[in-house]
C-alpha cells in the first residue's frame, strides 16, 4: 500500500496477498547466495560500528512459511498431509538439538538452518502443487471490493 493518500482503490485481496508473497519468494530471496547471518563493520563519520547482516536463509523460510500461513483456508488433503510430514520432519530436527547447547552462528545452529531450508524448499514446491490444483490465482480474480458491489446493485 502506498505511504501517501492517492484516490486509488487500496483494496488488498488475498489472491494479491499470496502473488505479492509468491513474488518476494521467487524474485528477492530464493535468488540470492543463502548465508548465515554476521556482523559487517561500517564506518560512518570516522566511527566504525558493526551492523548486523541477517541471514539469508532464515528470511527465506519465514517468507515460506508466511506463506503456508496464508494458503491454509486452501488447502485440500494432499496438502494437510504434505504440511503435516514437514511439522514432523521439523520436530524431529528440532528434537536432535533440544539437549545440546546451541547458539547463534554455531556449528549445530547452521546443521539446523541448513535441514529446515532442505525441508521449507520442499514445502515450498507442495504450496506451488496447491495453486496449481485448486487454480486458486485465476479463480479468485475478484476482491471483497467487488462484492460490496454486487450487493449495491441488488438493493436497486
Amino acid at each position: 500500500m502506498a505511504d501517501f493518500y492517492t484516490n486509488q482503490d487500496d483494496a488488498i485481496s488475498h489472491p494479491k496477498i499470496v502473488l505479492e508473497l509468491l513474488k518476494k519468494i521467487t524474485v528477492e530471496l530464493g535468488t540470492k547466495e543463502f548465508k548465515g547471518g554476521y556482523k559487517k563493520p561500517v564506518v560512518n563519520g570516522g566511527v566504525t560500528y558493526l551492523d548486523y547482516v541477517p541471514d539469508s536463509r532464515t528470511e527465506y523460510i519465514q517468507a515460506i512459511e508466511a506463506l503456508s500461513d496464508i494458503l491454509l483456508p486452501q488447502y485440500d488433503d494432499r496438502m494437510d498431509k504434505d504440511y503435516n510430514d514437514y511439522m514432523e520432519e521439523l520436530l524431529k530436527a528440532q528434537e536432535k538439538i533440544n539437549n545440546k547447547d546451541v547458539y547463534m552462528g554455531d556449528e549445530e545452529h547452521s546443521k539446523f538452518i541448513n535441514r529446515k531450508l532442505f525441508l521449507v524448499k520442499r514445502l515450498f514446491r507442495d504450496l506451488n502443487l496447491l495453486l496449481k490444483r485448486t487454480n486458486y490465482l485465476k479463480s479468485a480474480a475478484y476482491s471483497e471490493s467487488d462484492l460490496d458491489d454486487d450487493d449495491d446493485e441488488e438493493e436497486i
